[in-house]
């Protein structure tokens, strides 16, 4: 069974463009997404409201395939991030290509 959690980041209220800008996290598995995005909204509008909106928009943009920009960081693995070099290594492993030389 796989965790998946949403959290809004960096709420902010853009006057210029009278609307509420954040970056809405998505941790899904073992990985996380983060998709910046806004809403047309008063000021006055509740954190609940506003929250509810953003992760929608979020989640619908993700779903059309609209996500211009979208950063995937990959679960941290026993305290830490899993670097590029265990990714190949595991690779080799899986593959029987140990004995093959890494680039340096």
């Amino acid at each position: 069974m796989s965790s998946y959690q949403t959290e809004v980041q960096n709420l902010n209220y853009n006057a210029a463009t009278k609307s509420f800008e954040a970056l809405v996290v998505f941790h899904e598995g073992h990985e996380t997404r983060k998709v910046p995005i806004s809403a047309p909204l008063p000021i006055t509008t509740e954190f609940e409201a506003v929250s509810k909106v953003l992760v929608g928009r979020a989640k619908a943009h993700r779903a059309k395939g609209r996500t211009k920009l979208m950063s995937r960081t990959p679960a941290q693995k026993a305290g830490r991030l899993v670097h590029l070099n265990d990714m190949i290594r595991q690779y080799k492993d899986a593959l029987g290509l140990t004995d093959l030389p890494s680039a340096a």
